[in-house]
């Protein structure tokens, strides 16, 4: 009568694969840091840390500015929110702009 705990049967989730563009709903907004420094932040990306990182590079070098990844998503230094909502909806992506 003794319970056993067993992960047997139990489907293991391996990486997410990543979603095709026109299912991915990314968000960007414009945020002001302190110093009223503004950064563009875009959100809501699922997939591979790979693609991330590839999908970063291009938009840093389209809007010819620096950025980083943070756990939130894509950080671009400046405001290039109109900039990037065209260029991720060029690539096929649903894009919406968040925030004020």
């Amino acid at each position: 009568d003794r319970w056993v705990y067993s992960t047997r049967g139990l489907r293991e989730e391996g990486p997410q694969e990543p979603e095709t563009p026109l299912r991915q709903e990314l968000r960007v907004e414009r945020r002001r840091l302190a110093g009223g420094r503004e950064v563009t932040l875009i959100k809501g990306f699922v997939g591979r840390r790979a693609d991330l990182e590839a999908l970063a590079r291009q938009l840093r070098q389209a809007c010819a500015t620096g950025g980083s990844l943070t756990p939130e998503g894509i950080l671009l230094q400046g405001n290039f929110v109109e900039k990037v909502i065209a260029l991720l909806q060029a690539q096929g992506h649903k894009v919406k702009r968040s925030g004020g």
